[in-house]
């Protein structure tokens, strides 16, 4: 039996932190290398866990003619084009006829919801151009795989979620911290909610809060012109952490609060679970990284996950209640479990595309 050949989309840069890029890595080495070969874009360094392994081919894109490049690529004979993106390689691939592309499935990978927030007219004819059209459709949830058919009328073929590497991400033997700890990590952009977790600090001086993450548009500016003026003292903007960082920073806070309304199945979620954290979001996107009342709290508005946060904060045996039930619920989403489901989903999108 001939090896199934994916071509994923991501680069795998080390210094890379998107979700997406993440999942990649632990997803490629974790492929059975007598069933698969894989290969990996990356621009600078790549990550080098996936130096060395016979079955991962890595390939430098190039500084110009990038698009070409990923389209040669892509028309050289692969089972699957796995991560289809809204670039204009993608774009172009899907519009020449299966023989040029010499039979390749398009995999389209849904990790949250599809909403374009003030599309550019090229965004916009990119995703136009690439979302309904491609071959096979994964979600990271059910929540998701209902958006895509709302959407764009595509049946989900796979319910694909991400994982945890749960050997890495572990809890500390204890937590000591005299005052609660809150964190926040992820993009700091507007439709993430930090400026929540400011107005949080704001409510709660008995508590200090953290906020981790790659400012876009300027939005720390914001936060920092916010923090002045409310006079908060107690919340910190600490910048884009790496994940060796991120984990040793969970290990010293108490409690995780995402107040995102718009998610798929947030990775920073489940690793703050495994690393024995309860957890507070908006029930909007129905994560299944979270119990509601088990793990951590599901909320509907702004004043719940308020009120969800005081409960916590002043409450240190629930916090240790729902850390390690965290823990616990957070194993069905190891990369060494969740990493079978992707394989066995390739294999089977491989053997359709040959039948």
């Amino acid at each position: 039996m001939d090896k199934v050949r994916v071509l994923f989309l991501p680069s795998v840069d080390a210094d890379n932190v998107n979700a997406q890029s993440l999942n990649v890595r632990e997803i490629a080495l974790r492929l059975n290398p007598q069933l698969f070969q894989v290969t990996l874009w990356f621009e600078r360094e790549p990550d080098t866990r996936l130096l060395g392994s016979p079955a991962i081919r890595l390939e430098k894109l190039p500084p110009r003619q990038r698009t070409l490049r990923i389209l040669k690529e892509m028309a050289s004979g692969y089972d699957i084009i796995a991560y289809m993106d809204f670039s204009p390689a993608s774009y172009t691939i899907l519009r020449l006829p299966r023989a040029l592309r010499r039979g390749a499935t398009a995999v389209f990978h849904a990790e949250g919801v599809m909403q374009l927030v003030n599309p550019s007219r090229t965004l916009w004819l990119l995703y136009d151009g690439v979302f309904p059209h491609c071959d096979v459709y994964s979600a990271i949830t059910q929540f998701v795989a209902a958006d895509v058919f709302k959407k764009i009328g595509k049946t989900v073929s796979y319910i694909l979620p991400a994982g945890v590497d749960t050997n890495l991400f572990t809890p500390p033997a204890s937590r000591m911290n005299s005052v609660p700890v809150v964190l926040f990590a992820g993009a700091v952009i507007e439709r993430k909610g930090p400026q929540i977790v400011v107005e949080a600090g704001r409510r709660f001086p008995n508590a200090i809060f953290r906020i981790l993450g790659t400012a876009r548009e300027g939005f720390d500016e914001v936060l920092r012109q916010q923090i002045a003026r409310l006079d908060v003292r107690n919340v910190t903007l600490e910048g884009p952490k790496s994940q060796v960082e991120l984990l040793e920073i969970m290990r010293n806070c108490d409690i995780f609060l995402l107040p995102s309304r718009l998610e798929g199945m947030p990775k920073v979620t489940l690793e703050a679970a495994a690393t024995g954290l309860p957890c507070v979001v908006f029930r909007d996107y129905q994560t299944p990284s979270i119990v509601d009342g088990v793990t951590g709290f599901q909320v509907g508005t702004t004043e719940e996950m308020m009120q969800a946060l005081e409960t916590l904060i002043n409450d240190h045996a629930l916090r240790e209640q729902m850390g390690k039930k965290a823990r616990e619920h957070v194993q069905q989403f190891s990369w060494d479990v969740v990493s079978r489901q992707w394989q066995n989903a390739y294999l089977e999108i491989a053997a359709s595309r040959l039948s």
